[in-house]
């Protein structure tokens, strides 16, 4: 039922499916969730497999240095078999220069098929691409040499 898939989902959101970290910062999904070829789309990227959106997750955040929050309980749309979620996280990418990615929200709608599995993921973010994209360019902090 999609209220049994919300409530796995908001696990997964929160937790990891294996008490990781929230998925968006470990990449610990329950893949049985969602169908192998699901699209995943963000404001700066699109990607129609599972097993690649995992991979990528897993190496984005540091997720020892990285939170995911549910901003409010998951809602779903019995008629357009669609569950969304509201989320703020944040934290430090694993890049060399490490940075860190201030405080944003996602709005997450994922679109259920017929065999109730997730075939869609579709995120806005409360930042612009632009943005985020700056930030990831951006080392945490800089501080000019000093005259001595």
């Amino acid at each position: 039922s999609l209220s049994e898939l919300a409530s796995r989902l908001s696990r997964d959101l929160a937790e990891g499916a294996h008490g990781e970290g929230g998925y968006f910062i470990s990449g610990d999904i329950s893949t049985q969730l969602f169908r192998d070829d699901c699209t995943f789309v963000d404001p700066t990227n699109s990607v129609s497999s599972l097993s690649r959106y995992q991979n990528a997750l897993k190496i984005l955040f540091d997720p020892e240095r990285s939170y995911v929050q549910l901003v409010e309980p998951l809602t779903i749309d019995e008629n357009k078999k669609q569950i969304t979620a509201r989320i703020r996280s944040g934290g430090i990418l694993q890049l060399p220069w490490s940075p860190k990615i201030s405080s944003y929200e996602s709005l997450i709608v994922y679109t259920i098929d017929s065999n109730g599995l997730v075939e869609s993921q579709d995120q806005v973010w409360s930042i612009s691409a632009i943005e985020a994209l700056k930030e990831t360019f951006t080392p945490p902090s800089f501080s000019a040499p000093s005259d001595s």
